[in-house]
């Protein structure tokens, strides 16, 4: 299959995303027609791709010339119609069913040979094709932000989508300097999904009464290498998107206790506590990024079995690289623990291979080793020993674990 930068793509929703698709497409030679639906929005999208390509210009990433190159592959529209000659178009507007329908039935109507492509990280893509009447030309592209540098894509197939079209999906974003991971259709995919538990049990923690904010972050981020703590990062993602992931994933995949929505992040998204853009959520923050905990927890001291003290000792004495206090290495080894579980559920449920779970666990969200990867280094029995220990302390059951040898880390 020809991979040569020809045809243009064609990209539909010209905000942050969808303009960083197309500076990420230019960057690598292709022309790019760029679509919204009023001037005003379109003439928006310009000026920030021309301050992007200035900064890199600035910071010596890339010649005057090739600047001026890149922007000249973009051109703009109001006009759907004008996407008719492109072979791929890339749909990266609201996270809504109803309203991507009829946009990827324009699309599919007016561009007749083009490969359809959802940037939905959510939504299924299966029923997106369905609903829009060209099931074998959809197929998932979920990029992650900021678009131009973040590495990873995942391509997602849908139960019609055709081969050429996840062909087409994955050579092109490869071209783009993309790193790939394929996808079964499923709730959240690969990212969304196995990266619940990092949010999701430190939460937990929190309603346990176990720990405050800063302490798990501080444990997370010393014990395990995490970039950012989980409060921190829900914090930046905002909390309410966090909070619509998590509860579109659970209800999707049938409502799993290990997945089960936070009472607690729920309050705080209802009282319009959602982070940095509010100015206070898991933290409050000012204008200068100091923060401080913004959620009072009255802690308690956990009660630990000598069973469970010997399962999390044996974990982290291979998981992680440097010492704390068993209140550290719980609430590392409790989180920790939940992730690689997931990968574990998402590989026994043919979401992904093991080896693309852990890329893209790598790559979008940067952890520091992939979560079947830091099982293989712990060693999966003792994994396994770690999660039956976790489950005897709790009432749902969350902490089970595939069977025993059915993944091999």
């Amino acid at each position: 299959m020809s991979i040569k930068a020809q045809n243009p793509i064609g990209i539909i929703g010209a905000g942050t995303m969808g303009a960083g698709i197309a500076q990420a497409a230019a960057n690598a030679g292709w022309p790019v027609k760029l679509y919204d639906v009023n001037q005003t929005l379109v003439d928006l999208a310009e000026e920030s791709l021309v301050k992007r390509f200035e900064r890199l210009v600035e910071k010596d990433r890339m010649t005057n010339e090739e600047s001026r190159a890149c922007q000249d592959r973009i051109t703009t529209t109001i006009v759907l119609e004008d996407l008719s000659d492109c072979d791929l178009v890339i749909e990266a507007i609201v996270e809504d069913f109803d309203i991507k329908t009829i946009v990827l039935k324009q699309v599919g109507e007016y561009a007749p040979n083009a490969i359809i492509a959802t940037n939905t990280s959510s939504l299924s893509v299966s029923e997106l094709g369905s609903a829009c009447g060209f099931s074998d030309r959809v197929v998932g592209m979920h990029f992650f932000n900021p678009a131009p540098i973040m590495p990873l894509v995942e391509v997602i197939r849908g139960e019609k989508t055709s081969d050429k079209a996840v062909q087409r999906a994955t050579l092109l974003a490869e071209a783009w300097g993309k790193t790939v991971v394929q996808v079964a259709d499923t709730p959240g995919f690969i990212v969304n999904r196995v990266a619940r538990p990092y949010y999701l049990e430190s939460w937990r923690i929190i309603e346990d009464g176990i720990a405050t904010v800063d302490v798990v972050d501080d444990a997370m981020q010393s014990l395990g290498e995490f970039r950012m703590g989980p409060f921190m990062l829900t914090d930046l993602i905002g909390q309410d998107i966090n909070v619509a992931t998590t509860r579109s994933v659970w209800n999707r995949l049938g409502n799993p206790s290990r997945l089960a929505p936070s009472a607690k992040q729920e309050s705080l998204v209802e009282r319009g506590n959602l982070g940095r853009k509010s100015g206070c959520g898991a933290y409050a923050h000012d204008d200068k990024d100091h923060i401080v905990p913004a959620i009072i927890t009255e802690t308690r001291e956990v009660e630990i079995s000598d069973h469970l003290v010997t399962a999390i000792n044996d974990f982290c004495l291979e998981a992680s690289c440097t010492g704390g206090s068993m209140l550290d290495k719980y609430i590392f080894s409790r989180v920790l623990s939940g992730i690689i579980n997931e990968a574990m559920w998402a590989v026994t449920e043919g979401v992904a291979s093991p080896k693309d779970i852990d890329t893209a666990m790598k790559m979008g969200t940067n952890y520091p080793l992939g979560p079947l990867e830091w099982a293989s280094r712990i060693g999966i029995e003792k994994v396994h020993r770690l999660l039956s220990a976790l489950n005897e302390t709790v009432s749902d059951d969350r902490f089970a674990s595939p069977p025993f040898g059915t993944v091999s880390a």
